[in-house]
């Protein structure tokens, strides 16, 4: 069967990762003290929903990977879908997490200001530990941080998704609208739970609430049911992709964006339902299909991965280097931060991603849905 890619999912996941990397780039110039943003709060909810966009995209794709999979040959093979995601994030998450351990902290024009190499290195068989088991969510609460892998956090809780999904969708396979449901339902209820159970100081339990915090599995349930919406292709996909509630969607979603108190006022979780439809009909409405479909958007989607790991140091750098030459304006430091990440992500792409890629062939990669 030939290969299949959904359109424009590739140039979605580069902007949701251009979200985090303009919010970043505020964030540190603000803790650079080269000028604060007059929208800094508004672009730390676009970077956090940029996140967000990632989960639902996974959610999406690996879901429908999965039931594609067991469609064609009858069961889900779990070792070999595990195996694909090894290959796919392990080599790039691990090196930025050597990077930003033994390597960046050295670096004053790479290293997150305010922070001595000393204070990285401190304590780092014990950090390691927490990365090395993809829970950097915990490093800043039982350590005292490591800055420049701080965004790997979401790595850590797509990891843990990748993990359990594929044995969720087998136990369920009867149930799966109510599985999906109930991890929608569910999440925010055990979050309040574990929010009030903190206050009474346990670690054991300030430790779980701060990774469930941050393990947005709801999000990656609003893709995953709108892969299966998908496969079912039943009434409410068709309402979902009629060209008028798409465009309603869509408009409703841009214009909720556009505004911090909108963002407040409606809620990070329906926003990532919009999402959700936002992806569906990018990925199967036909009158979407050429939307996101330039070649350098998909190019830019297909090293996104490494636009958002590599970006914190980069930005420094970029910063730093342009203040010093007095030509600290958004008209030079964004472009230069975009090319030199870019750059920096595609040569990754190239000569050190390349090879483990390949490798999944021998785990057959299942032929429909497009890359994840």
């Amino acid at each position: 069967m030939a290969q299949f890619r959904f359109p424009n999912l590739d140039g979605l996941r580069f902007i949701g990762a251009a979200l985090v990397v303009i919010w970043h780039t505020e964030k540190t110039r603000n803790t650079l003290g080269l000028g604060r943003s007059e929208h800094l709060e508004h672009w730390a909810l676009l970077g956090h929903l940029g996140v967000q966009l990632f989960f639902v995209l996974s959610g999406f794709l690996i879901t429908w990977l999965l039931l594609a999979e067991e469609q064609r040959s009858g069961r889900i093979h779990v070792r070999q879908f595990l195996m694909r995601r090894v290959l796919r994030i392990w080599p790039l998450y691990f090196l930025m997490v050597l990077l930003a351990l033994f390597v960046i902290p050295h670096f004053a024009l790479l290293r997150t200001p305010g922070v001595s190499a000393e204070e990285v290195i401190r304590d780092w068989p014990h950090k390691l530990l927490l990365f090395v088991l993809f829970l950097p969510t915990l490093v800043p609460d039982l350590t005292n941080g490591v800055p420049d892998s701080a965004h790997l956090w979401s790595i850590g809780t797509e990891e843990y998704f990748y993990a359990l999904w594929p044995f969720l969708l087998v136990a369920f396979k009867r149930m799966r609208p109510l599985l999906i449901l109930g991890v929608f339902i569910g999440w925010p209820l055990l979050n309040m739970a574990l929010g009030h159970w903190e206050l009474n100081g346990a670690k054991a339990v300030i430790a779980a609430a701060a990774f469930w915090r941050n393990f947005n599995i709801d999000a990656m349930a609003v893709g995953a049911a709108m892969a299966w919406l998908l496969r079912r292709q039943g009434w409410v996909l068709r309402v979902l992709l009629d060209g008028r509630f798409a465009v309603t969607s869509a408009l409703a979603t841009l214009l909720v964006l556009l505004q911090s108190d909108w963002i407040a006022a409606v809620g990070t979780r329906i926003i990532v339902v919009l999402f959700g439809v936002l992806v569906l009909n990018l990925a199967a409405a036909p009158k979407a299909a050429h939307l996101l479909e330039q070649p350098i958007l998909r190019y830019l989607g297909r090293i996104s991965y490494g636009i958002y790991v590599y970006h914190p140091p980069l930005i420094v750098l970029v910063l730093t280097l342009l203040e010093r030459a007095g030509m600290l304006r958004n008209s030079w430091a964004y472009p230069a931060i975009f090319l030199l990440t870019i750059a920096v992500a595609g040569l990754s792409h190239r000569f050190f991603e390349r090879p483990f890629l390949a490798l999944r062939r021998k785990y057959q990669p299942v032929p429909e849905g497009g890359a994840a």
